[in-house]
């Protein structure tokens, strides 16, 4: 069976001492850093322990906990070395803390966690912030949770042997769903997901990867994480709450680094053209020339956003070719499609009537409004707009649903078969039944 340690094992071998990841502080000094070489023994070492002294079996889940750093992604790949499924979660800190110790509770009880992974740090203050929330009352069944057994890798430093190890798992790790709209669900993702789709994502040899996106998040975690690495790359990352603190830092450290590749969604390069963000002089000796992907994705983009970032730093060398919107989802891999930079207007009445009709006389400005494409599928990838209801591809002008087939579709919803039959194994009316069926996503139009 495939599996992305075969992919890092022999990268580690080929340079052992290039820099794979750096962890940033707010001034854009290095926290914590690792080499391949030494990332691969820090991941043996976590493999080794958890599966030598902490007797857990193959194929046991465990909840990653951590704060941005670099621990919770040598935790995953220890999991994923001792032939256990990593679960990332949000870990509930004292802003938001209720809602995101329900959500904890709620994915620990789905993926029937038999332990939690955590940092010394944090796992006292997880401590701190529950005596003082006073959440015991609220309904959240925080014991649940506390009866788990929390390791913190941490301590996890030698190695613990030569111990062979049965296997990888099919299953890479669970990605939960936000749980925005309904509760959330854990995504299967596999190695072969991420193989078969890690080169169509980042398009160029050894990427330099600039990220303050949340780990514990498919888009950083898959996108700025996992694909770079098995690509050969190099990623800096820093704290989201540090990108919010000093916004500049995500562009000094493009620069510094010459990075190659970095993205965000809609809300940062808005936040970016604030006044008052960021000052003139600040940006004197920014240079974006490096960067041969800016991408903009998981949420919805704006049409004056996009074009008016570009504008802004089109002088600091960032080319309109490198600035592109994206569209995807955890369920197929994080991608569907790249390269958007294409903005139509259409008829605001035909649009809730479900057609997508372009305006191009003058006179229809008033009842128009504007929409940036996501640009083209990834190779390999059939995407389809269906009608709902009766599953019948709809022609050309029509606003339907996006259903996907491809090797980048994961296995289903963890412990749900109802729901992966109806989600992942959709079909159209006149499909064949030996197909796999496709993927139902969002809402959309075939122009």
């Amino acid at each position: 069976m495939a599996s992305i340690l075969d992919q890092l094992d022999r990268l580690g071998e080929e340079h052992p001492h290039k820099l794979l990841y750096s962890f940033l502080d707010l001034n854009g000094i290095p926290l914590e850093s690792y080499t391949y070489a030494s990332f691969l023994h820090r991941t043996k070492a976590i493999a080794g322990h958890l599966r030598g002294h902490c007797g857990f079996a193959a194929g046991d889940r465990l909840l990653l906990a951590y704060p941005p750093g670099l621990e919770m992604i040598c935790a995953f790949f220890g999991c994923v070395r001792a032939g256990l499924i990593p679960v990332p979660v949000y870990p509930p800190s004292s802003r938001g803390f209720q809602s995101a110790l329900y959500k904890m509770v709620h994915i620990a009880k789905d993926c029937q966690a038999a332990g939690i992974l955590t940092s010394e740090d944090y796992h006292a203050s997880l401590k701190t912030n529950l005596a003082r929330s006073g959440v015991a009352a609220s309904g959240v069944d925080v014991d649940y949770i506390s009866a788990l057994p929390w390791i913190v890798t941490e301590y996890f430093v030698d190695t613990t042997g030569d111990e062979v190890f049965a296997g990888t798992s099919q299953i890479l790790f669970l990605q939960y769903t936000s749980g925005s709209t309904m509760e959330p669900k854990g995504v299967m993702v596999t190695h072969e997901n991420i193989l078969n789709t890690c080169a169509l994502v980042i398009d160029h040899p050894e990427p330099v990867v600039v990220t303050w996106l949340p780990q514990y998040h498919d888009m950083g975690l898959i996108g700025t994480y996992l694909y770079p690495a098995l690509r050969g790359g190099t990623t800096y990352g820093f704290s989201s709450m540090d990108f919010i603190q000093r916004p500049i830092l995500w562009f000094d450290t493009i620069t510094t680094y010459q990075a190659t590749a970095t993205a965000a969604p809609n809300f940062a390069y808005d936040y970016c053209l604030r006044a008052g963000r960021l000052a003139k002089e600040s940006l004197e000796a920014c240079d974006l020339s490096t960067l041969r992907v800016m991408m903009c994705a998981a949420e919805p983009v704006k049409p004056d956003t996009y074009t008016r970032f570009l504008e802004a730093f089109q002088p600091y060398g960032l080319r309109s070719a490198s600035f592109y919107v994206a569209y995807g989802l955890a369920e197929n891999t994080l991608a569907v499609t790249l390269g958007g930079r294409e903005i139509v207007s259409v008829n605001k009445r035909a649009l809730a009537l479900g057609k997508a009709r372009m305006t191009t006389e003058v006179s229809e400005i008033d009842g128009a409004t504007q929409i940036v494409s996501c640009g083209t599928p990834l190779p390999g990838l059939d995407i389809k707009i269906v009608e709902p209801e009766q599953h019948i591809a709809l022609k050309p002008g029509l606003i339907g649903e996006i259903w996907l087939a491809g090797s980048g579709k994961c296995l289903g919803y963890w412990n749900n078969p109802e729901l992966t039959l109806k989600q992942f194994r959709a079909r159209l009316v006149d499909d064949s039944p030996y197909d796999d069926g496709h993927l139902r996503t969002a809402g959309a139009s075939r122009t």
